[in-house]
């Protein structure tokens, strides 16, 4: 197997941790920052009108504040996993009630959304700790993507103790020595190119290699701002390229659901 699973962090326009809240804001613009999601709605089309240009499936984690504010019609189609509430650091929070709770409420909307269970989380801020792995089986996912994983041929996903399959992020150096992970934001900063994400993919010889990046940045730089419609134009086309160039390599494009049937037999 070697799979390209496409995931994508629907969530509010380039969040940021609050002091003393547990609800994450939006870099302020010069309206405060309470959080934002005009972004990350229109960066949703968008990537929905890519995906079906190309005949990809991809898989969104949808943080539940956010669903509830973008057009949920636009992931027909697609695998719709959970990616908290309103962006909670999970790994912070003392006592599985809480966390519970904030599972169950994820959940439940994802359900509300689109109609069905969700079958996957990432974990807000890719901070996934133990407990709250362990809690996934009891609302039905078993898969999570929370995690990175040094770049190697083999991306084989692995079935943890509590029976959650993990298929983490790759992440490790390009010929030049400099870090690199297959989330696409620094693409989208104008800091990498598509041609960066494609040689790394082309390492991987067996297993899933698992690109991710967010709504929002589609049309937002965390450091330039809302982009102009050039900019948009440029973001979205690199995007095609990547996809387009990791799938000339062979790697063919599967949810992360399509991945674990495949493990599981």
């Amino acid at each position: 197997m070697r799979a390209l699973c496409v995931t994508v962090d629907l969530d509010r326009d380039v969040n940021i941790r609050i002091p003393g809240s547990r609800a994450a804001g939006s870099i302020d613009r010069g309206i405060g920052a309470g959080p934002r999601f005009s972004s990350s709605d229109k960066g949703l089309s968008l990537l929905a009108d890519l995906f079906d240009e190309i005949a990809i499936k991809a898989t969104f984690f949808a943080e539940a504040a956010t669903l509830r504010r973008v057009d949920a019609g636009l992931l027909s189609g697609h695998e719709v996993g959970i990616h908290g509430v309103e962006h909670e650091d999970l790994a912070s929070i003392e006592g599985t009630d809480e966390k519970r709770a904030i599972l169950k409420e994820a959940s439940e909307a994802v359900k509300d959304a689109v109609g069905r269970e969700p079958s996957c989380f990432r974990a807000p801020y890719m901070g996934a700790d133990r407990e709250t792995i362990g809690m996934l089986p009891e609302f039905g996912i078993g898969i999570d993507s929370s995690l990175y994983r040094p770049m190697s041929p083999s991306l084989m996903p692995e079935k943890m103790d509590c029976g959650v399959w993990e298929m983490p992020v790759p992440e490790g150096r390009d010929a030049a020595g400099k870090k690199i992970s297959a989330y696409l934001w620094p693409m989208h900063e104008s800091k990498r190119a598509p041609e960066d994400y494609i040689r790394m993919a082309s390492s991987m010889e067996e297993g899933a290699f698992v690109l991710a990046t967010h709504t929002w940045h589609i049309v937002e730089s965390r450091e330039r701002g809302i982009m102009s419609v050039k900019e948009i134009e440029q973001n979205i086309g690199n995007v095609r390229k990547v996809l387009e160039g990791i799938e000339d390599l062979g790697i063919r494009p599967m949810t992360l659901t399509d991945v674990r049937k495949t493990m599981e037999g």
